[in-house]
């Protein structure tokens, strides 16, 4: 039961704790204003969190999770691996879109940022690597592909997606409008 509890209290925190790093971004969040949105003392929440990183990297984990949530869901309603990847793109898209405040951030906008945070960690979007793994997989049945590693592929496509990404950032544009024409292009790329 405390366990539970504990569970439960992680996740407010964490909820709580997006708002703050969603408006103010990581560097300017501090624990002290994490906790008093929380209505809890700084050392209770160094209890759950024993650093801003910490809190950070649930927070990584938290927004992952939903978002792998929400690409399931919308997955079951379409046949076919590239119809899912559409839907991949669109989604990873939307949220990028949605939290571009974080993305902006000097620090949790780094892309080393967060590979370093996870490297003693699991990575929390793996599950995510694994579903277009498997997509990609499922192409390759279908259309002789490059690579041979599934894997290999959809790691290469997180990143090329990050490239989008990071273009909007610095130029601008409607990046979810442009999700069709990033698929295309990184498949065009990978079939032979």
């Amino acid at each position: 039961m405390r366990e539970r509890i504990r569970d439960l209290k992680r996740e407010m925190v964490i909820e709580r704790a997006s708002i703050c790093f969603e408006r103010d971004g990581f560097e300017a969040a501090t624990m002290g204003e994490i906790a008093k949105s929380c209505g809890m003392s700084i050392g209770a929440l160094y209890k759950l969190f024993d650093s801003k990183e910490a809190l950070f990297y649930a927070y990584v984990e938290f927004q992952i999770n939903r978002l792998f949530e929400t690409i399931m869901e919308e997955s079951r309603q379409v046949e076919g691996a590239k119809e899912r990847l559409q839907i991949v793109v669109e989604q990873i898209f939307a949220a990028f879109c949605e939290k571009s405040r974080i993305v902006l951030d000097p620090v949790a906008g780094d892309p080393l940022f967060f590979t370093k945070l996870s490297l003693n960690r699991n990575n929390p979007a793996q599950r995510l690597y694994d579903y277009t793994a498997s997509l990609f997989g499922e192409l390759a049945t279908q259309r002789a592909m490059k690579g041979e590693n599934p894997m290999q592929i959809s790691y290469l496509f997180h990143q090329f997606l990050l490239g989008y990404v990071e273009y909007w950032l610095q130029f601008g544009g409607r990046l979810r409008e442009e999700s069709e024409t990033a698929l295309d292009i990184f498949l065009n790329g990978v079939y032979r």
